[in-house]
């Protein structure tokens, strides 16, 4: 049976709905059912793996998240295929968790679960059981979105899209993809913060979370990011378009006007924010960050909102338009400008290695690398199939979500 996830950088479980589970929402595809599989089992307490709760020798989990959703249920193992050559899908035989109850957003998203790509504790994630199958060679994966749609690859990353150079950072946590932010820019004028402003939650304050929407940022560098960018546009000739206010939105939004100025010109007149990471700048681009309100699609408000006392958590808004690649053995993170495009996809132009001095290098067909294009071809099979679901957590119902774990029991 297939069943569609929402990729997550933030948790490390992968889990969705399975048969008999009557306080769960409606979703993209049937509940799982497992019981009708002939090489599913429900995982015991015994067999070394932690777990939230133990009921009958029956192993559960429960998990929470920072907006107030929550999922709970029991572990089993099955064969997972996934990929987007399914006659040639890859099995490999994992656990995951079958909801027996959903909460809040979890109830309500179009996804039927989600895939947990954080580092793992007992339960290996789907990117582990590849690299110790040795179906991929090195224990990397990159996710690249676009405006609407985008590729994730695992083993490596395609530079057939790249249009710029990747640049490298380190990750410093055992948990969570965390960087090191030691300064920001608004346009070319530095807003003056240090490391030392930044939190110490997660190690560094700043983490990667492709399953939270939007960017949240501690109280001092919200408050000064927004200062800058006020400033900014107090120039006549920039952020074109009549400030609006918008119920619910903190932020103060932008109309566009085709009749007065084209997107490209709108988008333009926005400054560029540039991150300090480690020792380089990674630039955030204003279509990027800026996104069309629901009800008013030529509104535009700006996607960053305040994280009060915690840290900084960089979502898949400040991923668009950049291959964001995870390379968990050497411990770095590294963004590349990116068209995202699947369609532009040249599955020969791949690398594994963060060694990117010829980026867009010589041919190699031995890589083993699998790249999965948004919304993949849907045919039936008889085993569990995992779709990446990469238009994950886009304003549903309209309502500003932070989707970050804080409450991980698995």
């Amino acid at each position: 049976m297939k069943q569609t996830v929402i990729i997550d950088t933030g948790s490390r479980l992968t889990a969705f709905p399975c048969i008999g589970c009557t306080d769960c929402g409606n979703h993209m595809d049937k509940y799982f059912d497992f019981k009708s599989s002939t090489t599913s089992r429900v995982v015991k307490c015994d067999e070394g793996i932690q777990c939230s709760v133990c009921d009958k020798n029956v192993c559960g989990y429960s998990q929470s998240y920072a907006e107030g959703s929550s999922i709970s249920g029991i572990l089993v193992e099955d064969y997972i295929l996934f990929g987007d050559d399914f006659p040639h899908a890859h099995r490999e035989l994992g656990v995951f968790g079958c909801h027996r109850r959903e909460t809040y957003l979890f109830r309500t998203q179009k996804a039927d679960g989600i895939m947990g790509l954080g580092y793992a504790k007992s339960i290996p994630t789907l990117i582990d059981l590849l690299y110790k199958s040795h179906n991929i060679n090195t224990d990397l994966f990159s996710i690249c979105l676009a405006s609407n749609d985008g590729f994730m690859t695992i083993g490596g990353y395609n530079i057939s899209t790249h249009i710029s150079e990747i640049i490298w950072t380190n990750t410093y946590d055992k948990t969570f993809y965390a960087i090191k932010f030691k300064g920001l820019s608004v346009g070319d004028i530095d807003t003056g913060l240090q490391e030392s402003d930044f939190p110490k939650n997660h190690v560094t304050g700043t983490i990667i979370d492709s399953g939270t929407t939007f960017t949240y940022l501690s109280k001092n560098v919200y408050s000064i990011m927004f200062k800058y960018i006020d400033k900014y546009c107090e120039n006549s000739r920039k952020c074109l378009g009549s400030k609006v206010i918008i119920n619910y939105e903190p932020n103060k939004c932008y109309d566009y006007n085709s009749e007065n100025f084209t997107k490209e010109e709108f988008f333009d007149s926005f400054p560029i924010l540039r991150f300090f990471i480690d020792d380089v700048y990674v630039e955030w681009m204003p279509e990027r960050y800026l996104f069309a309100w629901p009800e008013t699609k030529n509104s535009y408000c700006i996607g960053m909102y305040s994280n009060e006392a915690s840290g900084n958590v960089l979502g898949g808004n400040f991923m668009r338009g950049m291959d964001v690649i995870f390379d968990r053995s050497e411990k770095k993170v590294g963004f590349a400008k990116s068209l995202c495009d699947p369609s532009f996809i040249h599955p020969n132009y791949t690398s594994q290695d963060y060694d990117d001095t010829n980026y867009y290098g010589s041919l190699n067909l031995n890589y083993k690398i699998v790249t999965l294009a948004f919304l993949l071809s849907l045919i039936s099979i008889a085993s569990l199939l995992l779709l990446i679901y990469l238009r994950f957590r886009k304003k549903r119902s309209s309502i500003i979500q932070f989707s970050h774990s804080n409450s991980e029991e698995i």
